[in-house]
């Protein structure tokens, strides 16, 4: 009988830890996949005819991790990124950006609230 309870017992506790771990890497899920290039822009951005060097914001990240980042002119900066759940990481030898993942077509910078669309 205290066989058959060590047993049980035992076969509860796998099912617990599998039960968990199951639960804890479902919620670490990428929510960004990147198969191929994907470029994103800033949405509702409104470029002053007047200055031809404000671009708004530009993302383009790339399957081997490289990204492209123009934050909010002309100037690109090369860098690479890193996708955590829904969080992106951005970072390039002079700073690092961080973005907020809402969909698969849209990503919000953090500093600045900056939301940016998949072009099509």
């Amino acid at each position: 009988m205290k066989s058959k309870f060590i047993s049980l017992k035992t076969f509860a506790s796998v099912i617990s830890i599998v039960t968990l771990l199951t639960f804890f890497s479902a919620c670490k899920k990428d929510q960004l996949s990147i198969d191929g290039e994907k470029q994103f822009s800033e949405v509702g951005h409104k470029a002053d005819p007047l200055n031809p060097f404000d671009g708004g914001w530009g993302l383009t990240l790339k399957p081997d991790g490289v990204a492209d980042i123009t934050p909010g002119g002309d100037i690109v900066y090369r860098g690479t990124y890193k996708i955590s759940g829904k969080n992106l990481s951005v970072t390039t030898d002079q700073v690092k950006f961080k973005f907020e993942i809402l969909s698969q077509t849209e990503i919000k910078e953090k500093q600045y609230g900056t939301l940016l669309r998949l072009n099509p």
